[in-house]
């Protein structure tokens, strides 16, 4: 009990090495999985879990659902010996995939509202205007007003007749804070949804991965 304590305080302090040093001494296999996700070290940690104890084929779950890993997790939830049609229910949910039953109900009403990628890349036509969609406001307004000056320096030139000042404009200021601002938006919008839908994800690894 002492040595599993030990385990245990050193896992709560972040010391992963440690923990592993330790749970390996006393030949605990789930430690030794916490241990070695605690390094960041998740397959290493899948592959030394057991396979005959539900503990650890419970860990073994959330490990693979962290992962995304679909197939191995629908498989693994199968086992009626250790997982509850609760369990499978959940583990579909992860993957949005609702069964219509009253759980799966109460589940999607934790789901976020993701953003459109497709509209804000619509949007961003109009400079800034995807960025804002995408959950970023104040480099909406820093490309808003890049595009401005890119835009003034561009009718400037024309309007006074240096078309090379103005191509030179169009190409190092426009093709930067115009077009590049598409890869921006596509990346922040897709950064949002996964900071929206991360604790809807981790709350199913919490009710799984709860002591039974």
């Amino acid at each position: 009990m002492t040595d599993s304590i030990l385990v245990l305080t050193l896992l709560s302090i972040g010391d992963g090495e440690l923990a592993y040093l330790e749970a390996k001494r006393i030949k605990n296999n789930l430690y030794v999985a916490k241990a070695l996700a605690l390094k960041g070290d998740t397959s290493s940690a899948i592959m030394s879990l057991s396979d005959g104890d539900c503990k650890q084929k419970r860990y073994k779950l959330v490990l693979m659902l962290s992962r995304f890993m679909r197939e191995s997790s629908i498989k693994l939830v199968e086992d009626t010996s250790c997982f509850s049609d609760r369990d499978r229910t959940l583990v579909r949910a992860y993957f949005f995939d609702f069964d219509g039953s009253p759980l799966s109900d109460s589940l999607i009403s934790r789901l976020p509202k993701p953003i459109n990628p497709s509209t804000c890349i619509i949007l961003n036509f109009i400079p800034g205007l995807g960025l804002a969609c995408a959950g970023k406001p104040i480099q909406a307004l820093k490309t808003f007003l890049a595009n401005l000056v890119g835009i003034g320096g561009m009718v400037y030139s024309i309007r006074r007749g240096y078309y090379v000042d103005a191509f030179v404009w169009y190409y190092f200021w426009e093709g930067r804070f115009f077009w590049g601002s598409f890869q921006n938006v596509l990346e922040f919008t897709l950064d949002e949804n996964q900071r929206r839908l991360r604790p809807y994800f981790e709350y199913i690894r919490e009710q799984i991965g709860g002591e039974r």
